[in-house]
């Protein structure tokens, strides 16, 4: 398990080695007070661990930038 943090929101994650050498890697973004986890799982495999890493941390902190959508109330 490797973590991060940005922005205040931990990021956790799982390295998988997959079949011929490939590796994927799932991320976990923690947010506090509460430790509400959202958990997004490697759709990309890559042909070291590091790729995959750099990926992950990437698509987390992608992830943590974007702002949030709005409720619908109705529609």
């Amino acid at each position: 398990m490797i973590q991060s943090v940005y922005k205040g929101i931990e990021i956790e994650m799982e390295l998988h080695q997959q079949a011929h050498d490939l590796w994927k890697c799932d991320y976990t973004l923690i947010k506090h007070p509460g430790r509400t986890q959202t958990i997004h799982h490697g759709d990309k495999e890559f042909r070291t661990m590091d790729l995959a890493k750099e990926y992950a941390l990437q698509e987390a902190r992608d992830a943590i930038d974007r702002p949030a959508e709005a409720p619908r109330n109705g529609v």
